[in-house]
């Protein structure tokens, strides 16, 4: 790999992990002060960001613009990053946050990098190393510690916002190891573009979001904004890209700012209160992506994750 590609593929993972942080808070304000769901927000979210993308698409190189669905392995693998790494991904975050908040739901979501390692391990057939164990019993602890507080006998958060917060984690894991062919041969706003767009129609139908319209100000619409073009439109493709130049394990690592960055901000924007034993819980699992980088980093899991 060359290093001009290894630099640009960190850069592009870390802001997409910041923005995505950003997006996840803004989230959070729309559900508290605006009365928002998710059933409105994500299909809008979707569609708004499919057309921005396949817009800029089609003036740079409208010739290739449908090459994602020729072939039917193709169209099977970009209906299933559809479905898989963008619907369901996005829908479990977002009703996560509301059943929760956005640090707490991100976190959660950052289950994905030791998930992402299992799946590698079990594809190679290959046996996780001490410290791969460690980072697992890390992330199992800290879900621990942010589900129950320490306690037994009760749960801090909702287990809907746990089970959803999971969800989230799976699917991030689709999103990340699913498109690996299509990126191959088609450009990542590309790839974006087509699952945002036919995702948010689909999930319109489902949602239908004309009949559950909040009401209407600038600072829903510049939140909203913001969720569009820096938590979706440029996090994603970011994001994407990263995976292309560094590979999905550490592009994973990397955007791992993302639950830094949703933390923080909910707490200074929004004022979101979180306990000694949460904290301990987040540290526990954003130090697995570490861990892993730290002693993978001669590991060949991210050759191809087709």
């Amino acid at each position: 790999m060359k290093k001009s590609n290894a630099a640009s593929g960190i850069i592009l993972s870390l802001t997409g992990g910041i923005f995505w942080g950003f997006s996840g808070s803004c989230g959070q304000y729309l559900f508290t002060y605006h009365a928002v769901s998710s059933e409105w927000l994500v299909p809008i979210r979707m569609i708004a960001t499919g057309i921005i993308l396949l817009s800029v698409c089609a003036v740079k190189n409208k010739s290739k613009i449908f090459d994602v669905w020729k072939g039917r392995s193709n169209a099977l693998r970009m209906a299933a990053f559809t479905v898989f790494g963008l619907i369901l991904c996005q829908y479990a975050y977002f009703t996560a946050i509301e059943h929760s908040n956005a640090g707490t739901a991100t976190v959660l979501q950052y289950l994905s990098p030791a998930m992402i390692l299992i799946f590698m391990c079990l594809k190679n057939k290959k046996a996780p190393a001490i410290a791969e164990v460690i980072a697992i019993f890390l992330a199992v602890g800290g879900t621990f510690l942010i589900a129950t507080g320490g306690n037994l006998s009760s749960f801090s958060i909702t287990p809907a916002a746990l089970i959803r917060g999971l969800l989230a984690a799976v699917f991030l894991v689709c999103y990340s190891l699913i498109p690996g062919r299509l990126l191959e041969i088609s450009d990542t706003p590309t790839v974006l573009g087509w699952g945002m767009l036919t995702g948010g129609i689909v999930i319109s139908f489902i949602f239908r979001p004309w009949e559950i319209m909040p009401v209407i100000s600038l600072p829903l619409i510049g939140a909203v904004a913001g969720i569009v073009i820096l938590g979706t439109v440029l996090a994603y493709s970011f994001y994407l890209e990263g995976i292309r130049l560094i590979g999905a394990t550490k592009a994973s690592i990397i955007s791992s700012i993302e639950p830094v960055a949703a933390t923080v901000i909910s707490a200074v924007w929004l004022g979101t209160e979180f306990t000694f034993t949460d904290i301990i819980g987040f540290v526990m699992i954003i130090s697995t992506v570490f861990i892993i980088s730290l002693f993978n980093a001669k590991n060949d899991y991210d050759k191809r994750t087709d």
